[in-house]
């Protein structure tokens, strides 16, 4: 059993030696931390835009495949994530107008209605 001790205690020795130690540790700050949780969240967000049914309906109009989308969002880098990331979030939230216009219409042709035979 001592021979036993003997050879792990030499083989501890040698690896010390020949192993070499580098250990870096550093503190990182509150800002690092946030940016980098914020960029996650952003790609986050821009890969689930990108994977909403309705948004890969419009990109197969345009001849893209939803999973080539993806890759393009994956190559993107941080600060066009986060460009894309930003304009997402000053979307409309209905992204369409439209009803607006037929109110209007239905409206403007109620008043000319009710003018016109009153």
């Amino acid at each position: 059993m001592k021979l036993f001790y003997k050879l792990i205690s030499q083989l501890l020795m040698i690896s010390m030696v020949l192993l070499p130690f580098s250990a870096q540790a550093g503190m990182i700050g509150t800002d690092q931390a946030i940016a980098s949780a914020q960029d996650l969240a952003n790609r986050d967000k821009v890969r689930d835009f990108v994977s909403r049914g309705d948004v890969v309906k419009q990109f197969e109009a345009f001849g893209i495949t939803a999973a080539k989308a993806h890759e393009r969002v994956n190559a993107m880098t941080q600060e066009e994530v986060n460009r894309v990331a930003g304009k997402i979030d000053s979307l409309p939230a209905g992204a369409s107008d439209d009803w607006v216009w037929i109110t209007v219409v239905v409206v403007v042709g109620f008043i000319i209605y009710w003018v016109w035979y009153r």
